[in-house]
């Protein structure tokens, strides 16, 4: 069997590694990914969670308030007596996540005590919810009253980014309606601290172009979008009910000089979420992810998706990776640079998502060298398969391949009615060739017979083997007597033919040599096994050599040989 040129074969791995690399990408822009990205970074993530930052402290709108204090909604007198406790508490700054985008018909006076008292403090942040009119129709920015956002310090949008699986992974810093104007909750009550006018840059993948124009004023935009390393648990943060605040039920130490955010913890209130990597029924309070997101902030923990031409790249360069190392002395197995490159994929996203903060998702290369090893295992079954059937000097089939395929025709002969004839044949003084003119000459010999069988037998079904030695076998079904008799005597002439070639033609040619062949044919109605069918066959050989060798026999009676029907060439 001829093996390809070197030259030939790296043109070969390096058109497969173009291909593997131009797959990686299609995945990767496709999306198909998404479900086992997520379940990945889930995974992986929590090795990169940060600790609760002490100076966050969650005020919870919770079921004990809710006993205390009545059915919700409460008077905005109460809201502004907490604002109060608060700021003479002397915390840093107040992120107050509860919706006020209505006025209180009959309470204007809690909606001016409580504008006051988010004034007197100075360091309070209210929400920008955005939510659709009507059903799958355009979105509105549902805002404080204008007397709480003028007495605001900041406004910033409260939005939960949920996945399809219920899953908040990411935030985006910035976002608004027609443009990203309005800076995350958290990120606005950061902010606080920082001299008026100040810009600082902003971590995240960036999603709108300044070069582009205004999006529409009905689309919700986000930019700089992050992953959020969520604590673990999510809830790590010193939390407080609402109405122990409220009636000084605490000491006002545990709320000096840090950050609190207000919110509704309540069961059945407020918007819930998971975070990554938590059971499916545990649940995430809003509360609780824009603490997480002041965590990040003040930890600059933010972790960054690649963007999807830098994912794409770096995808395709690892899955043509092991095509490309099999070029390397050690490394011409493909399979070990493929497990090599598989290892460092994941080693890769695991050292970028906790040193560099940024999350590559290895999934579309693994997949692609998940199906290269696939297909390079289905073909080093299929070689060995081939190998344990076929005979390693010629080529042919071996004595095992033969059987199952005797056995095989003969069944579906026995169905079809097809006669199925069968060449049993060897090269005639093989060993005195051998002991002559050595074993190089032997196996030049049995090479050049095994071509000369598989040109005469040349239909997919007829099979040549090598049934060990000098000892060959033509299967030949739906083939006559006659058909296999002739078939018998073109290969007698093809010997005598290649004898007469000059030796000097070609370096490995054979030397003359002459073989002997038995026949036998199966025909409808013989009650014959595959051991049958061979020995008669055999038996036939067997009276070619005592009739003179390089000669055909064949055996068309039941028991006795009938007679010669090749004469001697």
């Amino acid at each position: 069997m001829s093996t390809p040129a070197p030259a030939t074969k790296w043109k070969a791995r390096l058109l497969t590694a173009v291909g593997a690399a131009a797959l990686a990408v299609l995945v990767t822009l496709s999306g198909l990914t998404a479900t086992p990205d997520a379940w990945l970074y889930d995974r992986l993530v929590r090795g990169a969670a940060p600790d609760a930052d002490p100076r966050i402290v969650v005020v919870d709108i919770d079921q004990k308030s809710l006993a205390e204090l009545g059915r919700w909604p409460w008077s905005r007198r109460v809201h502004a007596q907490l604002i109060d406790r608060l700021r003479l508490a002397e915390t840093k700054g107040i992120a107050f996540n509860v919706l006020l985008s209505e006025p209180a018909l009959f309470d204007p006076e809690g909606d001016a005590l409580l504008a006051r008292a988010i004034g007197r403090s100075g360091r309070v942040v209210l929400p920008v919810f955005a939510e659709p009119v009507q059903r799958n129709g355009p979105s509105v920015e549902l805002m404080p009253i204008p007397e709480f956002a003028a007495s605001a310090a900041s406004l910033g949008h409260a939005e939960m980014a949920l996945e399809e699986d219920g899953v908040a992974r990411s935030v985006y810093l910035r976002a608004g309606l027609g443009s990203p104007h309005w800076p995350a909750l958290a990120l606005a009550l950061l902010q606080l601290d920082q001299p008026s006018g100040a810009s600082t840059e902003l971590p995240g993948r960036r999603l709108v172009a300044t070069e582009l124009p205004p999006a529409s004023d009905t689309d919700w935009v986000r930019d700089h979008e992050v992953r959020i390393p969520f604590t673990s648990p999510p809830n790590a943060f010193r939390h407080v009910s609402y109405t122990d605040v409220l009636n000084q039920r605490i000491p006002t130490s545990l709320l000096r000089g840090n950050w609190i955010v207000v919110g509704v913890n309540a069961t059945g209130m407020g918007q819930i979420a998971r975070a990554p990597g938590q059971p499916l029924t545990a649940s995430m309070s809003g509360a609780d992810y824009q603490a997480n997101l002041l965590n990040m902030l003040l930890k600059d923990a933010a972790i960054t998706p690649m963007g999807e031409g830098g994912q794409a790249l770096l995808a395709a360069l690892l899955a043509a990776l092991p095509l490309l190392l099999s070029i390397l002395p050690g490394l011409r197995r493909v399979w070990l640079p493929t497990v090599l490159t598989m290892v460092a994929a994941l080693v890769l996203a695991v050292l970028l998502l906790r040193y560099g903060h940024t999350w590559f998702s290895p999934v579309p290369a693994l997949l692609v060298l998940a199906l290269g090893a696939s297909l390079w295992l289905y073909r080093l079954l299929r070689r060995t398969h081939k190998q344990a059937q076929s005979d390693a000097l010629t080529g042919l089939a071996n004595r095992n391949r033969f059987d199952q395929a005797l056995d095989q025709e003969l069944r579906v002969a026995r169905r079809s009615g097809q006669p199925l004839s069968l060449l049993v044949m060897d090269i005639d003084h093989f060993k005195q060739l051998n002991d002559s003119q050595g074993h190089t000459a032997g196996d030049a010999a049995l090479k050049a017979l095994g071509r000369v069988l598989r040109s005469r037998a040349r239909r997919p079904r007829d099979l040549v083997a090598r049934l060990g030695g000098d000892e060959f076998a033509v299967l030949l079904p739906e083939t006559s007597a006659q058909a296999a008799a002739t078939i018998a005597t073109t290969i007698h002439v093809d010997l005598a033919n290649l004898g007469r070639k000059p030796h000097g033609a070609n370096a490995s040619a054979s030397p003359p040599f002459t073989a002997s062949i038995g026949i036998h044919t199966f025909q409808s109605g013989d009650d014959l096994g595959p051991e049958d069918v061979f020995d008669r066959a055999d038996a036939a050989l067997y009276r070619a050599k005592q009739t003179g060798r390089n000669r055909s026999f064949s055996h068309t009676g039941e028991h006795e040989p009938v007679g010669v029907s090749a004469t001697r060439i």
